[in-house]
């Protein structure tokens, strides 16, 4: 599906040589439709390079066609900035993308999103808090956006899905590219279930200077954006950074001081983002489109259940050790200042009552039930900066 103004666009925009920014220049004091006619003659090219102050040539008919062709397929399009199902909010960003080409369906662009995003060589527990996150805002309601990126990015878009809702990705390189390859069955997903995006051309390899121009349109399209793990100076605190100079809110799940991925989080808190304990605190400053949705009332997954009934005091020392990130059954030993056999029954003996989990080469972790539990509720962390709530919003 593609309007006429968006097939201009994509003319247009197929002339090497000259910037994306230009032709918006270009287009704010002549109609796109003009602009296409002078591109198809001598003449008018001729004067379109004598006001832009660079040779301007002819597409190339072959790729232009590749092009087109490529919209005119199922399920696939574009949408240009002056036509009617453009997002109005990317419409307000500061430099927003012209053109747009997207394989799904692009009314979910026009629904209230919330943006996830963090590293992609995240923590066991940093993947488990992307899905729950994920599961939980799109079962409010909300459209989830992300990058499809691995790591944080992935996993939100597949809590998104669980929980049958709409997600976005918006991508740093043409939609027809599986980026990375392994998330190629993602894509797939995401296009049944929401929608791939991208201002670059279909066949346009990823580089790296794309995913900043990305990161702006993840922003540009939510009201707000949630970093769960993250480099001091990475793409996802880019994304935040865009989101602060959008107007967008800033949220930041909080970590450990000495663990690498908790620079960016903490960095944000302490610039003024919103702490988040839970899916509850960020409904608390932007309201679930028509209902309160997850988080508001104690849920039967994160209500009363207590592993320790379950546990003898043994049992109840070494679970205690136990983390969301693996630990090697050496550690644990020293931990619990017990032996390495003794240890290794305890562990078998929870992992039998699904409150450990084996990894392998020796690790053990709390399984992915207890984690994704303790994530979702009030209680993910008891102690921390509270009155970072207080602060004003990231400026």
């Amino acid at each position: 599906m593609c309007t006429r103004n968006a097939r201009s666009w994509i003319e247009i925009l197929s002339v090497s040589g000259i910037t994306v920014n230009r032709w918006v220049q270009m287009a704010k004091v002549m109609e796109t439709g003009r602009i296409v006619s002078m591109l198809r003659s001598c003449s008018g090219r001729d004067r379109l390079s004598a006001m832009i102050g660079k040779d301007v040539k002819a597409p190339e008919g072959r790729v232009l066609g590749e092009r087109l062709e490529f919209i005119s397929r199922k399920r696939q399009g574009a949408l240009a900035i002056g036509d009617p199902a453009y997002p109005p909010i990317l419409r307000e960003i500061g430099e927003p993308p012209p053109l747009l080409y997207y394989a799904g369906d692009p009314a979910v662009l026009n629904r209230p999103s919330l943006c996830i995003v963090g590293s992609r060589r995240a923590t066991r527990k940093g993947l488990l808090m992307a899905r729950q996150l994920g599961s939980d805002i799109a079962g409010a309601g909300f459209t989830v956006t992300s990058g499809m990126a691995r790591g944080i990015d992935s996993e939100a878009h597949r809590g998104a899905l669980e929980s049958s809702g709409k997600t976005i990705a918006v991508l740093g390189c043409g939609i027809d590219i599986p980026y990375p390859p392994e998330n190629a069955s993602l894509a797939v997903d995401i296009t049944r279930a929401g929608c791939l995006i991208s201002e670059f051309h279909p066949g346009t390899p990823p580089q790296r200077y794309h995913f900043p121009m990305r990161n702006r349109i993840m922003s540009g399209l939510s009201l707000g954006v949630i970093v769960v793990e993250a480099g001091s100076r990475s793409g996802a605190t880019g994304t935040a950074g865009w989101a602060a100079d959008h107007g967008r809110e800033v949220f930041a799940v909080p970590g450990h001081p000495t663990e690498k991925g908790s620079e960016g989080p903490n960095r944000l808190l302490k610039e003024g983002a919103w702490l988040v304990d839970s899916v509850k605190d960020i409904f608390d400053i932007i309201k679930p489109p028509g209902h309160n949705g997850p988080g508001t009332e104690e849920s039967e997954e994160t209500g009363s259940f207590n592993d320790g009934d379950e546990m003898s005091g043994e049992e109840r020392m070494i679970h205690s050790a136990l983390e969301a990130d693996p630990k090697h059954v050496d550690e644990l030993v020293r931990i619990c200042h017990i032996s390495a056999t003794s240890a290794m029954s305890f562990l078998t003996d929870l992992e039998l009552k699904g409150l450990a989990e084996a990894c392998g080469n020796g690790m053990w972790a709390l399984p992915e039930k207890s984690v994704r539990r303790i994530v979702g509720g009030d209680n993910w962390r008891k102690t921390g900066p509270k009155e970072v709530k207080n602060q004003k919003r990231l400026l």
